[in-house]
């Protein structure tokens, strides 16, 4: 018995010495989305208002609003607005918000920038949104929407789908343990996600999730459609839009190999179509490949070198307009 609670002891403190380097030298970080973020209840998702909680293992702060801010006394104080709309990118997901796109360029521009980016959202959530904020806002002079490739999956919330699956107990009872201590550990080990991430190719695996979309005619004849509502409606209320392309990691990973670059084929075909303009940073990103611009081991969110990289392009266009 007593050599057992000595091997249990020395594995505990090899668990614990690996995560403590894991963290220290940023190997790899927490996934886990705190549920107080979000307001489940609303037809559609959003950030809960006034709160603070902790996602992918970094405080963040939303105003009465719901909008990511820097701090709880963050003041607005432009009298001109851009609203940023998109999903866990454009949150800025692991990363402080000082250092996220939408906080560089918040610094840099004099317009208030209302952060109203919300995890698990897509395109039809985005029509949703412009539509309930031009009735709420009277100073939004722009509108960036920030497109990432999984922006096809019309579900009302991944995060949601999940906690109704919960409530439901529509799973067998091992599945939905397991999947409890999935979401728990990573939530609290850094370890975890990066052994799991390395077991289970969770970059590759997410990237080979979308292709089915992309091969969908439906799908896609709803997304290019969706596309149009956004666009007849900023046109109707005069509201100038831009739309902003992200690549996923994968795609970097294998030197932006032609077939794997589909996804952005098929998404520039529906707006040359309809004769709209798109931002596409995809060529941008590939060039600057070996630059870490991804949070490790994850498919989409970007790193701080990610955040900033955006953040100059946005602005140069920003500047161009």
């Amino acid at each position: 018995m007593r050599i057992i609670i000595i091997n249990l002891i020395i594995f505990s403190l090899i668990i614990l010495f690996a995560e403590i380097i894991i963290r220290t030298f940023k190997l790899s970080q927490l996934q886990g989305v705190d549920r107080n973020l979000l307001n489940l209840e609303s037809e559609t998702v959003l950030n809960q208002r006034n709160t603070e909680a902790v996602i992918f293992g970094i405080k963040a702060y939303t105003d009465k609003y719901g909008f990511r801010i820097p701090s709880k006394d963050f003041k607005y104080k432009y009298s001109s607005s851009i609203l940023v709309l998109g999903d866990s990118v454009s949150f800025g997901v692991g990363v402080d918000e000082s250092k996220t796109f939408v906080g560089i360029l918040r610094n840099k521009i004099n317009l208030n920038i209302y952060n109203a980016s919300v995890a698990g959202h897509n395109i039809i959530d985005y029509s949703t949104l412009i539509k309930d904020y031009n009735q709420t806002f009277k100073d939004i002079s722009k509108v960036i929407v920030f497109i990432c490739l999984n922006d096809v999956h019309f579900a009302k919330g991944v995060i949601k789908n999940a906690e109704l699956g919960e409530k439901h107990n529509s799973e067998i009872f091992y599945i939905r343990i397991l999947k409890k201590i999935n979401i728990y550990l990573r939530n609290k080990s850094a370890l975890f996600v990066l052994l799991k991430s390395k077991f289970t190719k969770v970059e590759e695996r997410h990237f080979d999730l979308l292709t089915d979309y992309y091969n969908d005619q439906n799908i896609l004849k709803k997304y290019k459609n969706t596309i149009l509502e956004i666009h007849n409606f900023s046109k109707l209320k005069k509201i100038k839009v831009d739309y902003v392309l992200l690549p996923y990691s994968y795609q970097l990973k294998k030197n932006c190999n032609k077939e794997l670059l589909r996804p952005q084929k098929k998404i520039n075909e529906i707006f040359s179509s309809l004769k709209i303009n798109l931002f596409d940073l995809t060529n941008e990103f590939c060039q600057e490949k070996e630059k870490k611009l991804f949070l490790n081991y994850d498919p989409v969110h970007l790193s701080e070198n990610g955040h900033q990289f955006v953040s100059n392009l946005l602005i140069e266009k920003l500047n161009n307009n």
